[in-house]
């Protein structure tokens, strides 16, 4: 269009459609673009080849903790710590199938397990170092090696960090008796350092959070007992 008293042509400012853009930005981010999917196609197969590992993985661990359980059922823990030879032990499970990022179920199903067994024989230095690794996603599992780990300390006598870990374990659990019954271990290490107060606080939790539970009447006898002593 020109300008009528100037003749001279008046410029248009003409907004590129959004295909304009596209090409645009296609054009000069060709490699970016490129490089980014190729990254995805990789990420993706490379999480596909990941979970099949895992799932080989989870397969071997089973089967390998499948074999050591009649051993464990039998109270047979050294060998179920170690093997036998010919059967893979609970500790060499754990070793290659448990993790936090990388471990399988069974794997860390083993940890636990481990833990457990070393607890059994009186090893309580070795069930609590394996207890505060074990890595599950199941709360209640979890909270069940928190446990065991404040287990070990009260074997160790060593009651203030006991009762942490009770405490921790009550936190983690989802099942009301089992919350009971860590808070009540709590409450009981905390007796056992002559921290009355603090016991008889938590022993006056349970009965009020968990009414009709074992775990309430075993507080409320705990705390009748100590109520004399306030």
């Amino acid at each position: 269009m020109n300008d009528i008293q100037s003749g001279t042509p008046v410029q248009q400012n003409v907004k590129p459609s959004t295909e304009d853009n596209l090409l645009y930005i296609a054009i000069k981010y060709k490699s970016a673009i490129i490089g980014a999917l190729i990254f995805l196609v990789c990420l993706g197969a490379g999480s596909f080849f990941w979970m099949r590992q895992q799932q080989t993985r989870e397969l071997e661990a089973a089967l390998q903790l499948s074999r050591i359980a009649p051993f464990l059922d039998r109270g047979e823990s050294n060998i179920a710590i170690n093997g036998d030879g010919k059967i893979v032990g609970l500790k060499k499970i754990a070793d290659e199938y448990s993790g936090k990022y990388a471990g399988t179920p069974s794997g860390n199903m083993a940890n636990l397990l481990l833990a457990n067994a070393y607890y059994s024989i009186n090893e309580f230095d070795s069930a609590l170092k394996v207890f505060k690794t074990v890595s599950i996603k199941n709360n209640d599992l979890a909270a069940a090696a928190l446990a065991g780990a404040g287990d070990c300390y009260v074997s160790k006598n060593q009651f203030v960090q006991a009762a942490e870990s009770y405490q921790e374990a009550a936190k983690q659990a989802e099942n009301n008796v089992l919350k009971a019954q860590y808070l009540n271990r709590a409450a009981n290490s905390f007796q056992q350092t002559n921290e009355l107060k603090k016991a008889a606080e938590l022993y006056t939790k349970i009965i009020a959070d968990y009414p009709g539970t074992t775990g309430a009447a075993t507080a409320q006898r705990s705390l009748w007992q100590i109520s004399g002593n306030l």
